[in-house]
């Protein structure tokens, strides 16, 4: 099949969502899927049955009759069919061999077509008009191939090519669930500037939505003779959640502005919902120590009144124990009060903080009390600033129109005095 050919065939196409190869119509009786000698008179005429049948058949789909419409459905496969007949038939075993590359290579374009159907109409026509293009085309390809290495591979070719048609499919290889492509995709836009939708997906690629496991299978029912046979597709969630430090670092290369916002909301969204902190409740949290990350170069003083309402829930995930001589500290309060620390602007050491060699470098206290009186100075710091907890809003409850108003920074502030603290 010429390109020229492939061009005509998915341009006609973009009203319709097939699967080209996956319907081999019998024609005489039978399928033909032997090489045959190609007949060099056949072609043209095969070619031209084909269009008048499709553009026959994309006709009649639109008519208000069923039974119209269902006869148009006929008509069309049909013509793709014979389309495949004749493509099957076209030469001998060297032929045969290279054709099924390019018959592998139209499945994957018939998945991008899936996909591009779905899209508005204006957007439609101008995604084929793009993807169609010689040097586009086979990165399109392999970009909705069904190995996740072609996919990944596509990457380095699509980042190369500015424009939101480019950056659709990118988006497609961010939220792909194989580790190969994702990765591979994070890798190649290093150095590109995002987009908006970007800067999301990688962004939840970093922090995950609010928790850090949101269900490592899926299952399936098969019905055997009277016997069910459950089929569990197992997705290896830790795995995804130690590749978010590579995407907390994408984010942090790139430094897109509207981040800064992104981490409000996600800190609003925790004190919102009761109980969904739990990125946030211990230091083994891979996913908490990339929102630290994050939340460390921003700084975002909006953050401070939903911070200052996750130090205030009741106590849990307590612990307690000696490493490496040294007392150590940790409940669900620890990682919001450091973060609340960093926004103050103050030392952590004057608020009973210390860094322990623990995750690679936590900030946590010796004793219960040193937190307890960390939470009170907190609590009165912010005050002063006009600046309180905001409370969780009740089920089925409207979402206030305007945030708690923070103004910041504070230079030269001191911080409030807690006994045993280490002064700036």
């Amino acid at each position: 099949m010429t390109l020229t050919n492939q061009q005509s065939l998915f341009k006609n196409l973009a009203a319709v969502a097939v699967m080209v190869t996956a319907v081999i119509i019998p024609l005489g009786g039978s399928s033909c899927l032997h090489a045959k000698s190609p007949d060099p008179a056949a072609s043209p005429a095969i070619s031209d049955k084909v269009s008048a049948m499709l553009a026959q058949g994309l006709k009649d789909l639109s008519s208000e009759r069923y039974s119209v419409r269902q006869h148009a459905n006929k008509i069309i496969q049909t013509a793709l069919g014979l389309q495949l007949h004749a493509i099957i038939n076209a030469g001998g075993p060297e032929q045969a061999t290279r054709l099924i590359k390019l018959l592998n290579f139209n499945i994957n374009l018939d998945r991008w077509t899936m996909a591009v159907i779905k899209l508005p109409q204006e957007k439609r026509m101008a995604m084929f008009d793009w993807g169609i293009k010689p040097g586009v085309l086979p990165l399109v390809g392999a970009a909705f191939a069904r190995r996740a290495d072609i996919r990944a591979s596509s990457a380095q070719g699509l980042v190369k090519i500015p424009g939101s048609s480019s950056d659709w499919i990118l988006d497609r290889l961010l939220r792909d669930r194989r580790r190969v492509v994702y990765l591979s995709t994070m890798a190649a836009l290093w150095n590109r500037k995002p987009s908006e939708k970007m800067v999301q997906i990688v962004f939840h690629r970093s922090v995950g939505n609010t928790t850090m496991y949101s269900g490592a299978t899926t299952r399936q029912v098969v019905r055997f003779n009277g016997q069910k046979i459950y089929i569990m597709h197992f997705v290896n969630y830790w795995q995804q959640a130690q590749d978010g430090q590579y995407a907390a670092q994408l984010l942090q290369h790139w430094h897109p502005r509207h981040l800064k916002s992104m981490l409000v909301n996600y800190t609003e969204k925790m004190a919102r919902q009761s109980g969904a902190n739990d990125i946030l409740q211990n230091p083994s949290m891979l996913q908490g120590r990339n929102f630290i990350k994050l939340f460390a170069q921003y700084k975002p003083l909006l953050a401070a009144p939903y911070l200052l309402n996750l130090i205030c829930r009741p106590q849990a995930n307590q612990i307690n124990f000696v490493f490496n001589g040294q007392s150590v500290h940790w409940d669900n309060r620890t990682i919001p009060l450091y973060l609340l620390v960093l926004l103050s602007g103050h030392k952590p050491q004057h608020y009973h903080l210390f860094k322990s060699a623990l995750y690679g470098g936590s900030w946590l206290f010796n004793t219960q009390v040193q937190e307890e009186t960390t939470i009170k100075a907190m609590l009165k710091f912010w005050k002063q600033r006009g600046v309180i907890p905001t409370p969780p809003i009740q089920a089925g409850a409207a979402a206030p129109a305007v945030r708690p108003p923070v103004r910041g920074p504070f230079p030269g502030v001191a911080p409030v005095a807690i006994p045993g603290g280490v002064r700036n």
